[in-house]
């Protein structure tokens, strides 16, 4: 499950809308994989927030969470799994790396099925 923040007058920013729309799609398409290796894998929670107000708190929560700048503010995306900080996504490749410590979150944290 991916939760996003509603938007509001610091999420102003596109990046903000186009990587919590990114996260959800990568996510629907990788998660009957997922199901199908991973024990629990879709019990896995998601937050994609659009600010430092709320995003590092709701990120906390989450499995894997990412707070990425609103409006104004410095631009770096502080990434959380489990609820610490793992380190902070720079630049104009934030969807793709964040979307890879998704898949590496995966396939650390869930049990590989046996096969049969």
């Amino acid at each position: 499950m991916v939760a996003a923040c509603p938007g509001c007058g610091r999420t102003t920013s596109t990046l903000f809308q186009e990587l919590a729309g990114e996260v959800q799609d990568f996510v629907r398409a990788k998660m009957p994989e997922w199901k199908l290796h991973y024990d629990g894998a879709e019990n896995m929670t998601l937050a994609v927030m659009g600010c430092i107000v709320n995003g590092p708190g709701e990120s906390k929560h989450a499995n894997i969470g990412i707070s990425l700048p609103g409006t104004g503010e410095a631009p770096s995306a502080p990434v959380f799994e489990d609820g610490e900080k793992t380190v902070t996504l720079k630049g104009e490749n934030i969807a793709n790396e964040f979307k890879q410590i998704i898949e590496r979150y995966v396939e650390r944290t869930y049990i590989k099925k046996l096969k049969s």
